[in-house]
């Protein structure tokens, strides 16, 4: 399970609203349970959160 502080790095989303692209990565900064959001500051500087169970990603070493 993801926790805040962790490193991800997409693999896929649909959201046609970003620039991100697959191999993108940032640090997990909130995560809002209820909503099923993962809160995540990527280094490209968009604050962008992940679907949980919908966008693709994967937790990586810092």
């Amino acid at each position: 399970m993801v926790k805040v502080g962790d490193r991800v790095e997409l693999i896929q989303t649909d959201d046609t609203m970003t620039d991100l692209k697959p191999g993108a990565k940032g640090t997990v900064f909130k995560i809002d349970d209820e909503q099923e959001l993962i809160w995540v500051n990527w280094d490209n500087g968009e604050q962008l959160a992940l679907l949980a169970g919908i966008d693709k990603f994967k937790i990586v070493k810092k």
